[in-house]
């Protein structure tokens, strides 16, 4: 049940700083190496990272190795699949940011893209082994979500008309009013998962004012707070609502960096209609 979520988002504002390519620049210390060497040393990192919070903050080794069945969006699961799409997500995001790092450094879009997604991999098979040594269990669930957010962020690196026409994107509202009592990474009280639509990726709509509005399909659970508050007060959420294109209007402004609108949906920007059940 355990993921990062705000180390990918860090990264995608590095991956969008990248300067453009200019034969003429001094070069860098990471120009020094291989491509192929540069692969090895950041899977390093990411397994050296994630080891050592593991073990510092999750309490891997404390347990011997076991499973856990956690479900899915049922109303007796810790937290009613949130955590199943903060995995998705979190996967996504990852194969996202590593795949353009990795076509930077050189390699051809479809090699970044199985590169980022091996990467991608990597990070959720340890984190869920690392779990089956804790008290958390390791979960088929997670590595199932895992391995399809993976995919989904290498195909949306493959073919970028996918990525103009449709985001996945979390949302964190730290104002929202809540008994969590977790760190904000596993903090679903205030989350939201979504899909958003966009009117840009359509030529139909360029040139329309519709092309600065999005579709939103999203889901989140409340008072679950990880399987702590009664089952009857526990809600599941699903929506559908029209947003605006933040990332679209704030382009000319913020250039690269108003790509991080395509990963984070920001509070307040949308009209929102939800099923509760």
């Amino acid at each position: 049940m355990r993921y990062f979520n705000c180390t990918p988002l860090l990264l995608i504002l590095f991956c969008n700083a990248l300067p453009a390519d200019d034969t003429n620049q001094t070069l860098s210390w990471s120009d020094q190496f291989s491509k192929s060497h540069k692969v090895i040393a950041s899977n390093a990192a990411i397994t050296a990272g994630i080891l050592t919070w593991g073990f510092t903050q999750w309490g891997y080794g404390t347990e011997d190795f076991h499973t856990d069945r956690e479900g899915w969006f049922e109303a007796d699961t810790s937290n009613g699949g949130s955590d199943k799409l903060g995995h998705f997500y979190t996967n996504y995001l990852i194969t996202r940011t590593m795949a353009p790092l990795y076509e930077s450094w050189g390699y051809s879009k479809n090699q970044a893209a199985l590169y980022g997604a091996l990467s991608a991999e990597l990070s959720s098979v340890m984190i869920e082994v690392g779990d089956g040594y804790s008290e958390h269990g390791f979960s088929q669930e997670d590595l199932w979500v895992d391995t399809l957010g993976v995919a989904t962020g290498a195909l949306w690196h493959i073919y970028p008309d996918l990525a103009s026409k449709v985001d996945f994107r979390i949302e964190y509202d730290p104002w929202k009013k809540t008994d969590n009592v977790t760190d904000f990474t596993t903090d679903y009280e205030r989350m939201k998962h979504l899909m958003a639509i966009k009117g840009e990726g359509f030529e139909l709509f360029e040139d329309t004012p519709l092309a600065y509005l999005e579709l939103h399909v999203g889901y989140y659970s409340r008072n679950f707070n990880h399987d702590s508050l009664p089952i009857e007060g526990r809600e599941r959420n699903l929506y559908v609502g029209v947003g605006i294109n933040l990332s679209r209007i704030l382009r000319p402004s913020l250039g690269r960096y108003a790509t991080l609108f395509n990963y984070l949906q920001i509070p307040k920007t949308y009209l929102e209609r939800t099923n509760t059940y």
